[in-house]
């Protein structure tokens, strides 16, 4: 009887400790995760929102596209599964921007549509410009210095780019595998007859006041195309993508003359 009775307290005394250490072992676990999460939201990081891993594994949460390619980190050999991957996620080297095969706005982190923010984008091109700039590897090796030319340089035309709304909308006709080449686009009559008349005014407008009313004018068509165009792309209308394209390259290189003349 007095066998049996031990035999039930230690039972309970092994029972009772387990649960109590396992509870510690989870608390202990909790605080430890809990740490390191605000460890990783007080680091600095390209966007808000983001740890400082995901600078490495960049753009691995964002919801705007779905990109995923191995390549290797050029000095530790560690396989990157995210692009684009600016610094490796063990090394913390910077990467090539030429292995990774991203187009522009997945280098923003924006989402790809030919409408876009302006300010959205100039934030994230100032925010990665100051992460990959050359000046930030001026005591680099050589290697670094490369690369982070490459990939500054990069980030330049792609953000000149994707800015300037003529230029986005060939840079999105172009990743479909269509161009707007002459041969390629039949442009009626008309229109080619009314950028005559306008190529007219211009050559024979001789005040700065009939200039800036010319500016102006063509300025309203040009705003006018690219509604048009983004409406285009978001049906996935490409024929019609390519003729407004085409009429908003014309326009464009009128207005350059007009500018031109200004001076």
């Amino acid at each position: 009887m007095v066998l049996m009775l031990i035999m039930f307290k230690f039972r309970y005394w092994r029972t009772n400790t387990t649960n109590i250490f396992g509870n510690s072992l989870l608390r202990i676990l909790h605080f430890s995760v809990e740490s390191r999460t605000r460890q990783l939201a007080n680091m600095r990081c390209i966007y808000k929102g983001y740890n400082r891993y995901d600078i490495f594994n960049y753009c691995i949460n964002s919801n705007t596209y779905s990109t995923f390619v191995e390549f290797k980190c050029w000095n530790c050999h560690t396989m990157l599964d995210t692009r684009p991957s600016l610094f490796c996620k063990n090394c913390t080297l910077i990467q090539s921007s030429d292995q990774q095969n991203f187009n522009y706005f997945e280098l923003f982190n924006i989402k790809e549509q030919y409408e876009i923010d302006a300010r959205q984008l100039t934030s994230s091109f100032r925010k990665l410009q100051n992460l990959i700039h050359p000046d930030k590897f001026s005591n680099k090796t050589e290697e670094e210095k490369v690369r982070s030319e490459s990939f500054s340089s990069l980030l330049n035309k792609a953000y000149t780019t994707l800015l300037n709304p003529l230029l986005r909308g060939l840079y999105m006709l172009n990743g479909r595998g269509l161009s707007i080449e002459e041969d390629s686009i039949t442009m009626d009559t008309s229109f080619l007859g009314e950028i005559m008349e306008w190529n007219e005014k211009v050559e024979e407008v001789n005040s700065t006041k009939s200039l800036e009313i010319l500016k102006k004018d063509v300025d309203i068509i040009l705003i006018n195309l690219y509604k048009e165009l983004s409406e285009a792309f978001n049906e996935n209308n490409l024929d019609q993508a390519k003729v407004l394209l085409s009429k908003a390259k014309y326009f464009s290189t009128l207005l350059e003359n007009i500018k031109e003349k200004e001076m």
